[in-house]
């Protein structure tokens, strides 16, 4: 999959050559510019601090007029890593000689001396020497100085006469712990960039593999190990197929490789602004690359490629997870509905953030109504959380998480309602049945309204959510008629409901300081009809002395026809929702409202 995106982003590339250096985060420090004029003689041409403000959420610095310029000039002077240094000690950061890298902390201890800066310069002035005693790197820099010819030693010479002899510090406060970076530049903005460049490829070239004891000569090029998201070492030689004439993973060119290395350069600048999920979009023929900092980001996006979700290593953006992307649309071709099945009051839903009759229309919308019910919110900061990381309190919402991890991904990233309509039945049960104990009744109601909502939506003629309603609606008209008119349960739904709500009316009758949803759990737990009868006879036993005269006849009527119906089915879920539903004993009928 990364060569099908590293076409794309090669292609992206050549319609905007700035889309790597635009997303480069620079460090935080002071920036400062000199400019070589030999006319006038060499002067500080800007001094810049640039810092993150944590507090006010923005670059400080990054309104300045040579803001991008620095961003390109730090970009093309920086290392690979601190493995491949130009100086051997580690206290100069740059990797040519336009350029000059340090800590603060180094300049004010005096570990950056005169000593490090020759030698820093005596190798920039002699490159073969850092390569010539492995062969396969010294291939690479020949070929490198092939193509762009020898080190201008007179330009060198005179930026290191000038460092050693001028204090170009001068003004730069060091008591903090950030960089210093002093850029040599021409007053000729794309003659320094070119040269940047330039020596930017002679570091980079002979750098830029893994490790060149793996490259092998393939004709006239030479292939190696990339060096992002890799590293193969004799530390780690499990990472070698031994099995294969070839151990290396894979092999690349050189061209492969750079590219490979200036996309992973602009995930780890993306990354490093909070950017972590990625899409690679050819839509429509038009390739673009799409940094998410947030869902907004894909509002009208119609999609079609691949997806990559990366987070922030140590030196680098690591890819931990990636998914091909047949048809990604924002917009939903059917919205969604959130019906207000089980009747919560209009006080409570004007108090809560969960939003009622309103249609969601769009794919952002459904997942994060998912998170916010189904999971607390906690769905989507923990969905690419090693499980020892998760901030979930509750363990069976951390197990529903880590077992419905994977299809919540595809469902989340692809688009792909069918995922979603595969796992929903099981997993909203999974929620609701556990969280009886642990949610409040209000939440729990929340979350069987949006089961139904959900199954009705995937399902037109399950309508579980309108049967449910309309089993509450019978079982109100049936201990509502007169007495001496007989009744039956319609069926074994009605049953159900019927129990849970004796079983809450039950819970109402109890005079414990604390009345929780674990009541019912006895009952959902039954063996048979019959064990679920005899607790509710015992339950009735404890509490018919707190039963009011008017509300006897419902309570009763329940009971008898509870006692009577001959079922062998116990459905949970009519259980719960009765439970959970209005308590129809205590509604108040027209006749009731009169003779007040």
């Amino acid at each position: 999959m990364l060569q099908e995106i590293l076409e794309v982003f090669g292609e992206v590339v050549q319609q905007d050559s700035r889309i790597v250096t635009d997303s480069y985060s620079l460090k935080d420090g002071t920036y400062r510019l000199i400019e070589m004029n030999n006319q006038d003689g060499w002067k500080i041409k800007e001094t810049i601090d640039i810092f993150y403000d944590k507090k006010m959420k923005q670059i400080n610095g990054s309104q300045n007029t040579n803001y991008t310029y620095i961003q390109e000039l730090d970009y093309y002077s920086k290392l690979l890593d601190m493995n491949k240094p130009i100086d051997p000690k580690k206290v100069i950061h740059s990797c040519h000689y336009f350029a000059l890298s340090v800590k603060k902390e180094s300049v004010l201890s005096g570990k950056l001396n005169k000593d490090i800066i020759k030698k820093y310069y005596a190798i920039l002035k002699n490159p073969m020497s850092k390569y010539e005693k492995k062969s396969n790197s010294k291939k690479l820099y020949e070929n490198v100085e092939k193509e762009i010819g020898p080190v201008d030693k007179k330009i060198i010479e005179s930026i290191e006469e000038y460092v050693l002899h001028t204090n170009i510090f001068e003004g730069i406060a060091l008591d903090k712990k950030d960089y210093i970076k002093i850029f040599f530049v021409f007053s000729d903005q794309d003659k320094t960039l070119d040269y940047y460049k330039q020596e930017n490829k002679r570091y980079l070239l002979p750098n830029l593999y893994n490790s060149n004891d793996y490259n092998i000569e393939d004709g006239n090029e030479i292939l190696g190990l990339p060096n992002n998201n890799m590293n193969l070492n004799s530390k780690k030689p499990f990472l070698l197929n031994k099995t294969r004439k070839v151990k290396t993973p894979y092999l690349v060119n050189q061209g492969q490789a750079l590219l490979q290395a200036q996309f992973f350069d602009y995930l780890w600048g993306q990354v490093s602004k909070g950017c972590y999920d990625f899409y690679i979009n050819t839509f429509g023929n038009e390739n673009e690359i799409l940094a998410i900092a947030d869902d907004k980001d894909l509002k009208g996006k119609n999609i079609q490629g691949y997806y990559i979700r990366c987070q922030k290593g140590k030196n680098e953006a690591e890819i931990i997870d990636s998914q091909v992307v047949s048809s990604f649309s924002y917009s939903l071709k059917k919205s969604f509905y959130l019906e207000n099945y089980m009747e919560i009051s209009d006080e409570y839903i004007e108090k809560s953030d969960i939003r009622y009759e309103e249609y969601l229309d769009n794919m952002v919308s459904m997942f994060n109504i998912i998170d916010q019910v189904f999971f607390d919110g906690k769905l989507k900061r923990n969905l690419y959380m090693n499980a020892s990381d998760m901030q979930i309190n509750n363990d069976y919402l951390k197990k529903c998480l880590l077992t419905y991890r994977d299809q919540l991904k595809l469902f989340k990233n692809t688009g792909d309602l069918l995922i979603l309509k595969k796992i929903i039945d099981k997993m909203s049960w999974y929620i609701i049945i556990n969280s009886i104990s642990q949610s409040s009744q209000l939440m729990l109601v929340h979350k069987l309204n949006l089961r139904w909502s959900l199954l009705d939506y995937f399902d037109d003629e399950r309508k579980i959510g309108e049967k449910m309603m309309d089993v509450k609606n019978q079982l109100r008209l049936h201990i509502n008629l007169p007495k001496e008119k007989d009744w039956e349960f319609n069926d074994d739904k009605e049953f159900n409901y019927a129990v849970g709500q004796l079983v809450k009316y039950f819970v109402y009758l109890s005079k414990s300081s604390k009345k929780t949803h674990v009541f019912i759990n006895q009952y959902l737990n039954c063996k048979d009809i019959e064990q679920l009868k005899q607790k509710l006879i015992q339950m009735y036993k404890k509490y018919n002395y707190a039963i009011d005269f008017y509300l006897e006849s419902r309570c009763s009527k329940l009971v008898e026809h509870i006692m009577k119906y001959d079922t062998n089915n116990i459905l949970c879920e009519f259980i719960v929702a009765g439970f959970n539903g209005p308590l129809l004993i205590l509604e108040k009928n027209k006749e009731e409202d009169e003779d007040e």
